[in-house]
């Protein structure tokens, strides 16, 4: 199976290519203080791409549709946005019913087909691994396998040390954060001080 027949896209789904910028303040608060909605950026939980808790002041009014990434990530682990999709996510689904919207095998096509991808699975074993579960995975596996390769690029957690880029189209060093076009091996955004490019 080649990562083209991965999913089916649906018609009617919007396309995935709208631009966003890379949300360069990464200081996230504990909690906001906003009394109804945290669905703009005046919430600082919606800001930084981070769902609300308990703590906040909104409570049961809170429609921050950060809440619900689950959707991307699967439900066994809570993961905040990277800031770059965060934004992307403000600017496509604007709301928590929007999310829903976002077709998983359209985002996750948007992902393989970036220029350096491939270059990215030859270097590095976790996606290496990745795309060969890929072709020999059923249909009932397919989302759990996006969640998957979701977590690894799209969430603010520096497991990978990646983060899919969507202002560039690229899969970018998560350790200098920059979003540069023509990000090499090693990095030229940490000048290859991140551990990825160090053990190249």
């Amino acid at each position: 199976m080649s990562s083209d027949e991965y999913f089916e896209e649906d018609e009617e789904q919007d396309t995935l290519d709208e631009i966003t910028e890379n949300n360069p303040n990464k200081e996230k608060k504990d909690k906001c203080t906003c009394t109804k909605e945290c669905s703009t950026c005046s919430c600082s939980c919606f800001k930084f791409g981070s769902g609300c808790n308990s703590s906040c002041g909104c409570s049961s009014s809170c429609e921050n549709m950060f809440n619900h990434l689950e959707y991307f990530f699967g439900e066994n682990t809570k993961y905040s946005a990277h800031p770059c999709f965060a934004k992307w996510l403000v600017k496509k689904a604007k709301n928590t019913d929007g999310l829903k919207t976002i077709n998983h095998g359209a985002l996750c096509q948007l992902i393989i087909k970036c220029s350096n991808f491939d270059e990215v699975c030859e270097i590095e074993e976790d996606f290496e691994e990745w795309m060969k579960q890929l072709k020999i995975i059923d249909n009932n596996q397919k989302l759990a396998h996006a969640q998957t390769l979701f977590r690894m690029l799209l969430a603010d957690d520096d497991t990978t040390g990646r983060y899919y880029s969507f202002c560039q189209d690229y899969l970018h060093c998560g350790v200098c954060d920059t979003c540069t076009y023509g990000v090499s091996l090693p990095c030229e955004g940490c000048r290859g001080k991140s551990e990825i490019s160090a053990t190249i």
